[in-house]
């Protein structure tokens, strides 16, 4: 038997494929305790990034467009496991979500409010 270089494994979210080299594919073993187990809960980065931030798998496979004819439903138990593994932090920075009032409201307008408005700007001016 020949020994392969790289492993493949695949995203039990998305079905997508990541081709790992042997040592990451060893250390992900080993992490996951056994090859069976280890495929039977893969979830690539992307995935495992939207589901700490709250998405459900059907929402994240639908955002990523993908094709679910051949992914199983995968129970909350496998989803739960996913999360609470890791070094217990996440890594996203805090998005500043608050907006300036320019940038909320569209700078085109109907003509008979810019007049409005227009008017109003130079009655504050006399």
């Amino acid at each position: 038997m020949t020994h392969r270089k790289t492993r493949k494994l695949v995203c039990i979210v998305t079905g997508r494929t990541l081709i790992a080299t042997k040592d990451y594919y060893n250390r992900k073993v080993k992490k996951a305790g056994s090859e069976d187990h280890l495929h039977d809960s893969y979830v690539c980065k992307e995935a495992k990034n939207l589901l700490l931030k709250g998405y459900t798998v059907d929402k994240i496979r639908n955002m990523l467009n993908v094709d679910q004819t051949n992914l199983q439903d995968i129970t909350v138990d496998v989803i739960n496991e996913v999360l609470s593994t890791g070094k217990g932090k996440t890594r996203f920075k805090k998005i500043n979500t608050i907006m300036s009032t320019s940038s909320i409201l569209n700078s085109k307008t109907d003509p008979e409010v810019a007049a409005f408005l227009k008017s109003l700007s130079e009655s504050d001016n006399v």
